[in-house]
């Protein structure tokens, strides 16, 4: 382990004879078995007090530290586990939710201990009592059609009233439960709990800000893989299953796992959506999913705007918000569907070509090129807002805030308006940074009579746009702390070093900030002769780069947009394997049309599937 790392584990039930119809529930020779391999490998169960100090860096945790969580309260723990713990002399923390002990859910598999039975396990040497929260270790609906999240992670929606929880409402909400918990840990345990286990491992930037204002000093998570002193309030879990203990040995030596390769495809949630019924929009989501599930992607890039006709400006989305109006509230929907599917669901998101409803506002804003002496507003593909009014900056954040304050989102799929040309931004917000930054005025003429002013401006371009994708990157965070996120790339920034003059974008800094870069591997866009070639010189040039190939994404294309008509799937998958077998790792493509089977699911699928042998199945279509 690297130094400051420590790996954490989540128990539920132990019993002697687990039910077949809960799989967290660990059989009690296996959790001693599991319990003399940590003895005799080396590793050392730490206290929560040792977490704690050590984070504070008031001592040193042992070599190989290793935490044990317990969840819920169950019997077991009490009747068996500290028993068992107490002989090898491990330490173990128990969560648990307020209201269960009084009233415990029906649907639980094991008796819960008494709150007799809490109180003496607290007054044990070797064990913590934390909060699993006082009443939200449970889900509560959050969008129209009725979904249900997890109540810490979501906004509640209110099917009465038709309306969504408002953040003061929902930050209310929160500090109502810990300050409840607080008064029964006070009452009942003669105690104030010093961590929280978040329930189903959600919670975001406000339950986290809650937490440490009511003087909890750690959160935990359900994220798998190496927990981090650095992270004390969001310390990820591993959680164990009833498997073979070569599962958990498994999990032990290599907690992180090499991650899947991505097969990803990217949704034009247009297609889906019905003006004149939700009904037929539910069924025509059905009809998506069928498609996704039968091709086995893991992952999904969700369009959340409207775009109708195609134009790429977006004037309208597909969820609640602030800042644009709401074509039809179903992006929260698609997205519940795909990940109860076990999909990653991407939301795939303009930055810039956005139309806001004021028109004098929104032209004000508008990216400006020059034209000779004077400026215009751009006349490129996208109607782009400029990135350096901090108007700008702030409605777009917020309407991403929005955006992963109702959806459960795993990530944002950048879109790829976010470029500037070589003639753009001369806005005057534009000019005024450009001033500041460069201690001078940047003049049409300096850029034209010198090329390394223009490539330093074009870099700064690059840094700005970066900059503002960070912000919306924020925004999100706020409440989906663990989201991933990816831009779009045109594939000429890579094949041309002079291209960031024309796009102000950079493969380097893209590897440095995102979590992956989806190359735009269109060779038909790009009139490449040899498709072939072309891709694996495109593969090898990501290959140059540190963490290139793992990052990469490549998205092949299709459908032919300058002939208007789709590729042949022979072609696709040409593409396709090319890129695999010059070493790219991540596929997506675009577009598709599940009304037509555009491309043919049958042959799709046999690069596309997560499942190595599709063709195996006996299930083609």
């Amino acid at each position: 382990m690297k130094p400051g790392a420590f790996l954490v584990f989540c128990y539920h039930a132990v019993p002697a004879k687990p039910s077949l119809n809960d799989p967290y529930a660990v059989p009690q020779n296996l959790f001693v078995e599991q319990m003399e391999y940590l003895r005799t490998h080396g590793y050392h169960p730490v206290s929560l007090d040792d977490i704690l100090k050590a984070s504070q860096g008031k001592q040193e945790l042992p070599q190989k530290p290793v935490l044990l969580t317990f969840d819920d309260a169950y019997i077991s723990y009490h009747d068996f586990v500290v028993p068992v713990l107490e002989k090898f002399g491990y330490p173990s923390v128990l969560a648990v939710v307020g209201t269960w002990i009084d009233r415990p859910p029906k649907d639980i598999t094991e008796p819960l201990m008494t709150w007799d039975q809490v109180r003496q396990a607290s007054k044990r040497r070797l064990v913590e009592v934390v909060s699993h929260t006082y009443d939200l270790h449970k889900a509560i609906q959050y969008n129209p059609p009725g979904n249900v999240g997890a109540a810490v992670s979501v906004r509640a929606f209110d099917p009465t009233s038709r309306n969504y929880e408002t953040e003061e409402a929902y930050r209310a909400r929160i500090e109502a439960d810990f300050a409840a918990q607080k008064e029964l840990f006070a009452r009942q345990l003669d105690m104030l709990p010093r961590a929280v286990v978040w329930p189903y491992g959600r919670h975001n930037a406000i339950s986290v800000e809650v937490a440490r204002e009511t003087g909890i000093c750690l959160g935990f998570t359900l994220e798998e893989g190496f927990a981090h002193l650095s992270r004390v309030h969001e310390i990820n879990r591993n959680l164990v299953r009833n498997r073979p203990i070569r599962d958990f040995i498994r999990t032990v030596v290599d907690p992180e796992g090499k991650k899947a390769g991505i097969r990803a495809l990217q949704v034009d949630l247009d297609l889906v959506y019905d003006p004149g019924s939700y009904g037929q929009t539910d069924k025509n989501l059905g009809k998506l999913i069928d498609r996704l599930v039968a091709m086995k992607v893991n992952t999904v890039f969700l369009q959340a705007f409207a775009d109708p006709n195609g134009t790429g400006n977006v004037e309208s989305v597909y969820f609640y918000n602030r800042v644009l109006p709401v074509r039809a509230d179903i992006f929260s929907h698609a997205v519940h569907q795909m990940i109860i599917r076990d999909m990653a669901v991407y939301a795939w998101m303009p930055t810039l070509s956005i139309v806001l409803p004021d028109k004098d506002l929104n032209e004000s804003l508008r990216v400006l090129e020059r034209d000779g002496n004077s400026t215009k507003p751009s006349t490129s593909w996208y109607k782009r807002l400029t990135p350096f009014s901090p108007k700008v900056r702030d409605l777009v954040r917020a309407m991403y805030e929005d955006l992963a304050a109702h959806s459960q989102i795993h990530g944002i799929l950048f879109q790829d308006d976010a470029y500037l040309t070589d003639k753009e931004d001369h806005h005057p917000l534009a000019l005024a940074t450009y001033q500041s930054g460069f201690a001078r005025d940047i003049m049409p003429a300096d850029l034209d009579n010198d090329p390394e002013l223009a490539m330093t401006w074009a870099r700064y371009k690059t840094e700005v746009l970066i900059g503002f994708t960070k912000l919306l990157m924020e925004g999100v965070r706020k409440y989906r702390p663990e989201a991933e996120f990816a831009r779009n790339l045109y594939a000429r920034v890579l094949t041309d070093p002079e291209s960031e003059m024309w796009f102000a974008q950079d493969y380097e800094l893209f590897l440095k900030t995102y979590d992956h870069v989806v190359i735009m591997a269109y060779p038909q866009m790009e009139k490449a002769r040899e498709p072939s070639e072309w891709l694996h010189g495109l593969v090898n040039k990501v290959k140059g780069f540190p963490q290139g190939a793992e990052k990469t994404v490549f998205k092949v294309a299709a459908y032919d947009w300058d002939r208007e008509k789709w590729l042949e799937d022979t072609m696709v998958l040409e593409e396709i394997r090319q890129i695999l077998v010059s070493g790219g790792r991540h596929l997506a493509y675009y577009p598709d049309d599940f009304w037509t089977n555009q491309p043919s699911l049958k042959k799709i699928r046999l690069e596309m599937s997560t499942q190595t042998y599709p063709f195996m199945t006996g299930n083609q279509q």
